[in-house]
């Protein structure tokens, strides 16, 4: 009976064994995935396709492959079969969003990046455009402040121009801000890059174009989502402050040069004793001995943020529906006052089907920010919290005796002005609509959109600075902040309307012609109206309202207003043709007219052209390694409306001064004058682009990328025109500047799966480069960055070449003897331990500008990103890292130790010259009081401000949970921005912006948990 048992065991197992090929080219797939269902038994395919798994009789097969559709079949039926695998037509049929439309991905032919929006949603940043960093090749996104609010920039394959360009972002076609976006609204984001793809919105586009499409409704029962998180932020990289008693000798140091220390070493030794901390002097000051760590008491040691969003969506096959909400609260580092941002948005989304004919989809959006923080300003708060005395108090000596218990002897007091100096907020909101009216089919595949949307912004600011004064011992007045105090009120709001129709007709001819028409026009109207006033010498230190000031002097108050409107008429149309899906053609046109320009120069089209071949698709062609392979190649020219001006091709009359001022009237009258010249030839810069590019995609498309290279000229930039300055007036900028452009972009990614184990690989990388070939002026050479140069890239550093320091002012003297007419900067006092100039050429002259030599370029390059993400059994990791292969920053003089008298070193500085450290980091030590002989721009103080960037680690899992409870419950924690490899001075984020001071506010490293609910 056993022997009986254990042969009907046996019996019930059996060895499966087939191949697997595809099902079109017949051609054996290697790494297919066989698993027995419900276990985790499974094997894979060998070189040739063939597998051999043993299972029972009863049990299911799941055949699976990236870019396949699965197959599941019992396993009594598949031995000895062949198993044939179809590619996945969901990808084949894989869209993506461009202008007025969607379009086949592999039937494209421009240029344009696509993120799904939950990978977006995925990442707990405090905005969509920093989620986005290191994501897109050819997408630049800056930061440069940890500031909760403080927004990031965005730019799209370098520079167009040297004047204003903004990258347009449409959200469901209305034009808006990344920054207030809920991501997790989101559907999906394409970035528009060559002119094939942007010429569609012509004159608005030179910059690129983001589309930003949120989620619509599905057909089902009411699904309600939540997805919550909270952030502990702590700062990043950010100075460390030495104690007191090391700034006393730093301090004592740096004038030795100048007549000997500040105080005596018997003196010096009383810093920081707390049995002896001050005493009165006879001039009426404290003679202060006190230790404080000013940064440490004036911030936390980490902050909060948190988001929760909402969402309920169903529908029927007639209608569906939307509605979401969002909240993002993020909290600063400051320790007192205000330092917070938070941000709220709405959104709902009805699509109906009126009847076979007609669909009517409804979007309305409002959005809100609220931003606070010191009158004073963070940045300049974290400035003193920085460089502050640590000898001197928080608080006042015997401070119950006076009127104002801070104490001020020294310098400011940064935690009384957090606390005590007043706040400013700036509050911000929109509302959105649109209606969208669609006529289907009335005429075979003649689709008729009708819309109609306005955004409506409004905001205020408010600012208050109350006057804050410190005293003696005396109780005379020692310092004071804001001696006039004041209350300054801005408010506008603003409207965009937009009125847009298209057409779009599609037709086959011989099932082998396809064609695409789309024509259609747009109407748009703004209107800015802002009003702002400033009242000081409040009657209250208290109470702040203009109702309540000294109104007897008209020069304490100041009023302001401004009115902004311009309107655009445009008609485009867009024609795409394939050949079976091999030979692919795209033409665009957009005519814009601006109100804003001349009525000669008004109206200008704007065309492209795009062709690509996918050579994958001929009969001929049979690498069965090979899936895809497309070449393309794009041309086409775009308009910068961005910097067309308010109406200066009419003579403008004004009456304030080259410094904004009301001037002082003229023999008792108020004057007027016109102040530029009027330019009615002043039309639309041209930047004129050309793309060509090649896709792939090999192994059944686990392994695809592309690669782009462009360049692009604005051959119609406009430039200040130089003319003498005896034409008494100032001159209209003219098209006359030009600008040329250049790069490439590149992206890979692998995808695989083993069993019920998946992953993915994805890296991208892109540089450009540019040279201003032409601009009137632009031809003087200074220190430092100099912007606009002809024949040299925009924003090029410019500075001297050194040799380390000189070891003594005798070596000095040696070498200006050496080399008579040799000068360098501050000789009188030139000494052991100052920075060492060389001479450009011969050195036989006084070091000047001259010897100025081009150091580098603050322009990030080599921007790259690398992805790696993971899912097994309900769990899912993804890591994300974002980099910059070359960026230069120069120091400020202000990071220099002592440059001014009240800014006192930190532990980097440490490193100072002496006799004993000759290899030293710093120049000497001396009272430079701003004196930049030592600090000025040079190949010594230059910044590898390059870097390596763990960008975001996230380990999540999907609870298994029974579906009449819940459709799906995921919990997370994720890192952010959690650790960098860089050279930059560890004081520093490499993000900071070039020339930084210490005016730094610091960037967060952030862990995250969140929870991800679907009922």
């Amino acid at each position: 009976m056993l022997c009986l048992s254990n042969l009907g065991i046996v019996a019930q197992n059996t060895s499966c064994k087939g191949k697997v090929i595809d099902a079109t080219t017949n051609e054996p797939l290697i790494g297919v995935s066989i698993q027995e269902k419900g276990t985790t038994n499974g094997v894979i395919t060998d070189i040739d396709g063939n597998f051999n798994i043993q299972a029972s009789t009863e049990a299911v097969l799941v055949f699976s492959y990236i870019g396949y559709t699965t197959v599941e079949k019992k396993a009594a039926e598949c031995n000895g079969i062949t198993i044939k695998l179809a590619e996945d037509s969901e990808m084949l049929q894989e869209v993506v969003v461009v202008g007025y439309g969607v379009q086949k991905k592999v039937n494209m032919s421009g240029s344009v990046s696509a993120i799904d929006g939950e990978q977006i949603a995925a990442k707990p940043s405090t905005d969509v455009m920093s989620a986005l960093q290191g994501e897109m090749p050819g997408v630049t996104i800056t930061r440069s402040s940890g500031q909760p609010g403080s927004e990031s920039g965005l730019q799209i394959r370098g520079f167009s121009s040297v004047n204003s360009t903004q990258t347009l972002v449409l959200i469901d076609g209305v034009e808006g801000s990344l920054s207030q976006v809920n991501a997790e609204d989101i559907a999906s984001i394409s970035v528009l890059k060559d002119a094939a793809s942007c010429a569609i919105y012509g004159a608005r586009a030179a910059a690129g174009v983001v589309l930003v499409t949120t989620k619509n409704g599905t057909e089902g029962k009411a699904k309600v989502s939540y997805n919550g998180y909270v952030s502990f932020n702590v700062p990043g990289n950010m100075p460390e402050r030495i104690p007191a008693w090391e700034e006393q000798e730093f301090i004592n140091n740096s004038r030795l040069a100048i007549g000997g220390p500040e105080w005596n070493a018997e003196k010096s030794s009383w810093v920081g004793n707390p049995n002896f901390n001050y005493r009165p002097l006879k001039n009426g000051r404290w003679d202060l001995f006190d230790s404080v760590d000013w940064l440490g008491e004036g911030t936390k040691n980490f902050t909060l943020q948190h988001n929760h969003a909402v969402s309920v969506s169903g529908g029927t096959e007639k209608m569906n529906y939307l509605f979401s909400a969002n909240y993002f609260y993020k909290n600063g580092l400051l320790k007192y006052g205000p330092d917070d941002f938070d941000r709220y948005n709405l959104l709902a989304k009805v699509n109906a089907k009126i009847n076979k004919y007609v669909d009517l989809n409804l979007n309305i959006q409002y959005q809100s920010n609220n931003q606070s923080e010191s009158s004073y300003g963070s940045k300049n708060i974290f400035q003193l919290l920085y460089e502050n005395r640590g000898r001197q108090p928080i608080m006042q000596p015997e401070a119950e005796n006076y009127d104002n218990p801070y104490n001020g002897d020294l310098q400011l007091n940064p935690i009384d002005l957090m606390e005590n100096g007043g706040e400013k907020n700036v509050k911000k909101e929109s509302y959105i609509g649109k209606a969208q009216l669609t006529i289907k089919d009335f005429i075979k595949n003649l689709r008729i959109n009708l819309s109609a949307s306005r955004r409506t912004g409004y905001a205020s600011q408010e600012k208050n600075m109350r006057t804050l004064t410190w005293y003696k011992w005396t109780g005379d007045v020692q310092r004071t902040a804001n001696p006039a105090n004041s209350l300054f009120k801005e408010k506008y709001s603003d409207f965009h309307d937009v009125l847009e129709a298209t057409a779009n007709y599609t037709f086959s001819l011989q099932e082998a012609h396809n064609f695409n028409v789309l024509a259609g026009t747009s109407y748009e109207n703004y209107r800015l109206d802002k009003i702002g006033g400033t009242a000081k010498n409040m009657l209250s230190n208290d109470f702040f309202s203009f109702n309540y000031y000294d109104s007897a002097t008209a020069t304490n108050s100041e009023l302001s207003d401004e009115i902004g409107t311009w309107a655009m008429m445009s008609y485009f149309g867009r024609l795409n043709y394939n050949y079976q899906e091999r030979y692919l053609f795209e033409a665009n046109v957009r005519y814009d007219g601006s109100s804003r320009l001349a009525p000669s120069k008004r109206w200008r089209a704007f065309p492209s052209v795009s062709a690509a071949w996918r050579i994958s698709e001929e009969k001929w062609f049979n690498l069965g390694w090979v899936s895809s392979l497309k070449l393309r190649a794009s041309w086409g020219q775009l308009g910068n409306g961005a910097v067309l001006g308010m109406y200066d091709y009419l003579p403008l009359i004004d009456y304030k001064d080259k410094n904004n001022k009301i001037p002082e009237t003229y023999q008792g009258e108020k004057w007027f004058y016109q102040k530029s010249l009027a330019s009615e030839d002043k039309t639309w810069e041209i930047i004129e682009t050309t793309n060509v590019g090649v896709d792939f995609g090999f192994l059944n498309n686990r392994l695809t990328g592309s690669f782009e290279y462009y360049w692009k000229y604005n051959n119609e930039m406009l430039s200040a025109l130089q003319l003498p300055s005896q034409i008494g007036i100032n001159v209209p900028n003219m098209n006359i500047g030009k600008l040329k452009t250049w790069g490439w972009d590149f992206n890979i990614n692998w995808r695989d799966q083993i069993k019920d184990f998946s992953y993915q690989v994805g890296f991208n990388i892109s540089d450009s480069k540019n040279e201003l070939l032409q601009y009137d002026g632009a031809s003087v050479i200074s220190e430092g960055v100099v912007k606009l140069l002809e024949g040299h890239p925009i924003n090029t550093i410019w500075g001297y070449e050194t040799d380390g320091f000189w070891s003594s002012r005798e070596e000095y003297i040696q070498y200006k003897k050496e080399n008579p007419g040799y000068v360098s900067f501050n000789d009188n006092i030139i000494s052991g331990g100052d920075v060492k100039y060389v001479a450009q050429g011969k050195a036989d002259h006084v070091i000047g500008k001259d010897d100025l030599v081009c150091l580098g370029n603050t322009t990030p390059r080599y921007l790259y990103g690398i992805s790696l993400s993971a899912q097994w059994k309900g769990f899912d990791l993804a890591v994300m890292f974002q980099g910059v292969g070359k960026r230069d920053v120069m120091l400020n003089g202000s990071m220099f130790p002592l440059f001014k008298a009240e800014q006192m070193p930190w532990t980097i500085h440490r490193d100072y010259w002496t006799e004993d450290n000759q290899d030293a980091f710093w120049p000497r030590l001396y009272q430079y009081k701003s004196d930049k002989f030592n600090s000025r721009p040079a190949d010594r103080w230059m910044q590898d401000a390059s870097y390596f960037r763990l960008k975001n680690l996230t380990l999540g899992y999907t609870i298994p949970v029974a579906k009449k409870y819940m459709e799906k419950l995921r919990v997370y924690i994720t890192g952010q921005d959690l650790f960098e490899f860089t050279d930059i001075l560890s004081v520093m984020d490499p993000e900071a912006e070039n020339d930084a001071t210490r005016a730094l506010y610091p960037f967060f490293r952030s862990w995250t948990v969140g929870l991800n609910v679907t009922f």
